[in-house]
């Protein structure tokens, strides 16, 4: 089990759930719709002490609860880090927290579709794709070598 497996499957015990609606609700995370550019899904923004995540309000239901599993990535493993400002002021890369964010993503989702005793180690990339309806890109970034 690599870090990101295990961060998730803390995760999951921690709050009873791998469905990312409740672990919002439960870390009291507030979701807010939003209007964005398409090439925008979302993002996570703090103020005054409270996390907020902003969603494209034209995303289906999929989307939004693959871009909520992707934020919630970003707040368990990069609890403090702002790439805008990453990207801007350092050399550091910031693709692999988006990477390492959709790894977390791609682990949570496949909880919620999978029972406790089952793996998906087993599965191809397309079949994970599909039962959890996360795009296969996505998939496929999250276990690049």
């Amino acid at each position: 089990m690599n870090k990101i497996e295990k961060k998730v499957r803390e995760t999951e015990l921690l709050y009873g759930t791998a469905e990312p609606a409740d672990i919002y609700e439960k870390m009291g995370i507030i979701t807010v719709e939003h209007e964005l550019p398409m090439c925008v899904n979302g993002f996570t923004v703090t103020m005054n002490g409270m996390l907020f995540v902003v969603l494209n309000s034209e995303l289906d239901y999929y989307r939004k609860r693959v871009t909520m599993a992707h934020e919630l990535g970003h707040i368990i493993l990069h609890k403090g880090t702002n790439s805008i400002e990453l990207s801007c002021n350092t050399s550091f890369c910031v693709s692999r927290y988006e990477r390492e964010a959709d790894c977390f993503a791609v682990y949570l989702l496949m909880h919620t579709v999978l029972s406790q005793n089952e793996s998906f180690e087993s599965l191809t990339a397309e079949e994970i794709s599909m039962l959890a309806h996360i795009p296969m890109d996505m998939v496929e970034r999250a276990f690049e070598d």
